[in-house]
């Protein structure tokens, strides 16, 4: 396949005027400039669409939703589009510090086995602002995914060949947490990563729309979690589909039946994967017991 492009920038915008020219503006001031620069409007009823014309640069190339369709399938379209050797993402309300794009090509250009990597991040919008460092190892990364996301999603580079060759595109059916449900999916084909540098700013904010938005990725989390137990060969009782919950959210009472009740659901996930050969092992068990000796800290359990 030849690429005219080595990285398409896709990013999907629904009412994004507030900071959208700053995000626009973070990846065309990008100090690696072969890419383009895909934008889809997703049926906005505010000025992003302006905003967005009113920047004259051939990178960017808009594309408008005549209604909303939501983030999967605007990010498909966009991924459909892209002549880009590289799906770069991003959001309408974060930035990308200038030397992102260039830095993440590198590195996967040096790194021919990874097929999905973002990068670490800084939260910012809220006070104190603070650092999300990420795993970087696939294999515990993929170990993790039971567990957690892995990956923040604006941060992230993908090799648009191994998505076209997995079929790796968005699920619609997640209205939230689409990347989380994506990234199980990948890890099954492919090796993903992070590289330990903060390339983006994450905007967060606190508000009630947030509230409203973190219940909804919760609601979604778990149903992914919840295929992964199931893919391990397991059909949990309501009662341990709760703890996994609550041990994913790190929810930890400070009770020592909870230690002895995770105890023995690690056991079953650790049995299950005997069974499955489904999570690489040693990091499977290495990640199960890592976690483990957090919950007895946490709980103050003496081991």
């Amino acid at each position: 396949m030849t690429y005219d492009k080595k990285i398409s920038v896709v990013m999907s915008v629904y009412n994004g005027e507030l900071y959208l020219a700053e995000a626009i503006e973070s990846i065309l001031n990008q100090t690696f400039t072969n890419f383009e620069f895909i934008i889809i409007n997703d049926g906005s009823t505010d000025s992003s669409r302006a905003i967005i014309e009113s920047y004259i640069d051939p990178r960017i190339k808009l594309l408008n939703n005549d209604c909303n369709q939501g983030l999967a399938q605007s990010l498909n379209k966009g991924i459909s589009t892209a002549r880009g050797k590289y799906i770069a993402r991003m959001d309408a309300d974060d930035i990308s510090l200038p030397a992102r794009l260039e830095k993440q090509v590198a590195f996967m250009e040096e790194n021919a086995e990874i097929g999905v990597c973002g990068t670490w991040v800084k939260i910012f919008g809220i006070n104190p602002e603070w650092v999300r460092e990420l795993e970087t190892d696939p294999e515990t990364m993929r170990c993790n995914f039971i567990f957690e996301h892995q990956i923040v999603h604006p941060s992230v580079i993908m090799r648009k060949d191994l998505l076209l060759k997995h079929q790796l595109f968005y699920n619609p059916v997640y209205k939230k947490a689409q990347d989380y449900e994506l990234w199980c999916r990948c890890s099954r084909y492919l090796s993903v990563s992070n590289m330990t540098e903060v390339l983006l700013l994450y905007r967060e904010r606190n508000d009630e729309q947030k509230t409203t938005h973190l219940m909804e990725q919760q609601y979604y989390a778990n149903l992914i979690q919840l295929e992964e137990l199931e893919r391990l060969g397991m059909k949990p009782t309501a009662e341990e589909i709760v703890l996994h919950q609550e041990i994913s959210v790190w929810r930890i009472p400070a009770e020592e039946i909870f230690a002895g009740i995770s105890r023995r659901w690690f056991d079953k996930l650790l049995e299950a994967n005997i069974r499955t050969h489904y999570y690489p092992e040693p990091a499977f068990t290495n990640n199960i017991e890592k976690r483990w000796l957090k919950i007895c800290e946490i709980s103050k359990v003496g081991i």
